[in-house]
């Protein structure tokens, strides 16, 4: 073991001065060097919109309870008139709602901005076992909380079939 590791580290240090008496610039080193500031000052620019930065928009815990499931929304600055929540045939459940920003905050000159405002859209996929019929919501303090209960697992009819 001693002596691969002696043998990588003379393969190294030989290598480090054969490259540098053979370094000569590449004469495009100051292009690509242009081109790849370039891109990151796009990505920069794409990845500090609100969208992007609000991908996460809102916090969710979700519990999963023996009888039922709860699920947490942090909504803070969120009016309850601007929020809608459905479920569709397919057990998936739909947040959508809107942050408004106040008409003083955008005449502000800000140094860094992480409050979201605007339109939201959240989506979570529930269970087969759950009654949706006696869904339960409350919203205090900036937290939208749904109760679903639970049903039971309906176990397939097994219908035996002569053979012949």
């Amino acid at each position: 073991m001693k002596k691969i590791f002696t043998s990588l580290l003379v393969a190294s240090l030989l290598g480090g001065i054969a490259n540098a008496a053979t370094n000569t610039t590449n004469p495009y080193d100051a292009d690509f060097a242009r081109m790849n500031q370039y891109f990151n000052s796009l990505i920069d620019s794409h990845i500090n919109t609100a969208a992007l930065n609000n991908i996460n928009y809102p916090r969710t815990n979700i519990q999963d309870t023996p009888s039922k499931i709860i699920i947490s929304f942090d909504l803070a600055g969120v009016k309850k008139e601007n929020i809608k929540l459905s479920i569709n045939d397919d057990k998936i459940l739909l947040l959508k709602g809107e942050k408004k920003e106040s008409k003083e905050d955008k005449s502000q000159h800000y140094i860094k901005k992480e409050i979201f405002y605007g339109s939201f859209e959240k989506m979570i996929q529930l269970p087969d076992n759950i009654d949706e019929s006696k869904l339960s919501t409350e919203f205090k303090n900036g937290v939208l909380t749904i109760s679903i209960p639970k049903t039971e697992i309906k176990k397939p009819k097994e219908k035996i079939i002569p053979i012949k």
